[in-house]
């Protein structure tokens, strides 16, 4: 066991932070170096540092704050005391971009998707998580430079094979980005279950197909995942008829497409308009934004099994649409000023265009009242006017509107399209009701938050690019750095909720600027140990740095809520 001694702050040497001190301890309690060791070819001679304690390495880099390249990781590791969390044999100026390349090229080569879905099955027993739901969703990851094929030694099959590396519009919205698509299935606390390297041309369909095989496999190995929740693209006749296998059933949640079962969505919209049972739902979410939802629950045969169709009205898509008609009236202005503008010979030429005009997209929700003009204008001839002189009479005739207005009908129809939505379920129980059903979708965020977190400076927005086996073994160990994130914070809200059960009405104030604790999460433990730290004074001794007295309260109450203290973590 470390010694762990307490001062105030003196100019740091070789140091650790909490929570890398926090993720080192978990590290090793996952075995993440010992896993690669035993899953890759290497030869203790020939490296200096495992391609285990690389990799280790690499994580711990994650799990700052850093807009360092992950290709300068000597400098993002250089104030930090490696040796105590990779091995006394490790020296920072092993850990180079040289060497963890190389040793993510051998991760890249093993069973790297084994070792990483083995380690979060093995995450979820050791700390207790109980998984009530699964999300599923993809990204794109960006990369630069190109593939060194010709170092490669590749067969022509190998090559057919290799990660593929697309151009197209990323999901980041930006055009022309080289891209490969990672898909990920996180449980309901956010922790990433599996994380897969995919084609950049990858579709969500495939990337559903591929997470039904895993849940498959999960199923068979006995591990209970609950409800599988995944966006629209889930939902065609293959993937639902799946689904409802009556031997491998999978319960599922999705948001019903448009282009469903001959436009299901809009004619059970109609529906539930047409019988009015609307339930309110009340509030879903947290925040001044968060929605209020009322809805209708019907159920109908559908792929040749009962569904559950919950439509939905939101308080929020209602505002929106509502906004938008504004806008699209605002629209026609300059369109109305412009055709007012031309001039025609006759009425037949202005009512052609008053009737393009009327069928123009932008008129589609709104109705006009107008009036084709006849001016007459005289034009006398050059020069002195005698008596006789008579002017030339010519018309014109141009189009006037008096009025633009909704059209009640084509309104009302868009505002029901616009401000509703349908969740599709095979679960029917009436036990889940309709507000648990919309919680339980509505829970999607958590995979957008991994996403989010994942393509964050610090870990890696933008990654260089060498090899296929890189890139598969460097997403593999970035998702592993989300998984650590997300179980320090479930750890986090566990402790807090056993704190308020057994401490009703004693609020911990170690949030934000010292309010009371609630929803802790990964970020708010990093911003409040920033600057505690432990130094290194000896081979086995640390202190531990203050950087102020009231941090000592803040940081032992967090710590508190995990079971640890400053001196367990380094024990």
């Amino acid at each position: 066991m470390a010694k762990v001694k307490e001062k105030m702050p003196l100019r740091p040497r070789k140091t650790i932070t909490v929570v890398m001190a926090l993720a080192n301890k978990m590290i090793d309690e996952l075995r993440l170096k010992e896993r690669i060791n035993e899953t890759v070819e290497w030869d203790k001679k020939q490296w200096g540092i495992s391609p285990g304690g690389l990799a280790k390495a690499l994580v711990l880099s994650t799990l700052m704050d850093m807009r360092t390249p992950l290709t300068h990781i000597q400098e993002r590791l250089r104030p930090y005391d490696m040796s105590y969390m990779i091995g006394y044999e490790a020296e920072c100026n092993d850990i180079n971009s040289f060497n963890v390349g190389r040793a993510l090229e051998r991760i890249g080569e093993s069973d790297y998707n084994g070792v990483y879905e083995g380690m979060a099955i093995a995450a979820l027993k050791q700390y207790d998580v109980p998984v009530t739901r699964v999300h599923s969703d993809t990204t794109t990851v960006s990369f630069y430079g190109e593939y060194d094929i010709e170092k490669m030694n590749l067969t022509e099959s190998e090559k057919e094979e290799m990660l593929q590396i697309e151009k197209g519009y990323n999901k980041d919205g930006r055009a022309g980005c080289k891209q490969v698509v990672l898909g990920q299935i996180v449980t309901n606390q956010g922790i990433p279950l599996t994380s897969m390297a995919m084609d950049g041309s990858t579709s969500d369909v495939e990337w559903n197909k591929k997470s039904l095989d895993y849940l498959d496999s999960l199923r068979k190995a006995g591990f209970t995942y609950g409800t599988y929740v995944a966006d629209s693209k889930l939902v065609n006749n293959e993937l639902v008829s799946r689904m409802n296998d009556a031997e491998n059933r999978i319960p599922f949640v999705s948001r019903c497409p448009a282009n469903f079962e001959e436009k299901l969505e809009s004619r059970i919209i109609g529906r539930a308009y047409a019988e009015g049972n609307w339930v309110e739902l009340g509030k879903v979410g947290v925040g001044n934004g968060a929605s209020h939802y009322r809805g209708q629950t019907f159920v109908e045969p559908i792929c040749g099994a009962p569904m559950r169709l919950l439509v939905l009205e939101s308080s929020t898509l209602s505002s929106t649409a509502e906004k938008t008609l504004e806008k699209e009236q605002g629209k026609l202005t300059p369109l109305i000023a412009e055709m007012e503008k031309k001039k025609f010979v006759c009425h037949a030429d202005a009512q052609k265009e008053y009737d393009r005009f009327l069928s123009i997209k932008e008129m589609k929700l709104f109705s006009c009242k107008a009036e084709i003009q006849e001016k007459t204008h005289e034009k006398w001839p050059p020069g002195r006017r005698g008596k006789s002189t008579k002017p030339t009479l010519t018309h014109s005739f141009q189009i006037h509107v008096n009025q633009v207005e909704r059209n009640e009908h084509a309104c009302i129809q868009y505002m029901r399209n616009e401000s509703c939505f349908v969740i599709i379920s095979n679960i029917t129980d009436e036990a889940v009701c309709d507000r648990e059903l919309l919680t339980t979708y509505k829970g999607q965020h958590v995979v957008e938050n991994s996403f989010r977190q994942l393509k964050g400076p610090n870990l890696a927005s933008v990654i260089y690019l060498k090899n296929p086996a890189r890139i598969q073994a460097l997403t593999m160990l970035l998702s592993f750095s989300l998984l650590i994130r997300a179980l320090i914070q479930h750890r986090l809200r566990e402790g807090l909720k056993k704190h308020e059960e057994e401490n009703p009405g004693q609020p911990i104030y170690a949030g934000w600027n010292y309010r009371p604790l609630k929803n802790p999460t990964f970020k708010l433990l990093y911003e409040q140990t920033v600057n505690c730290y432990y130094e290194r004074e000896e081979r086995d001794g640390y202190n531990f740095i203050w950087p102020y007295s009231e941090a000592v309260y803040v940081v032992e109450s967090l710590l508190s809520l995990m079971g640890e203290t400053v001196a367990s973590i380094l024990a």
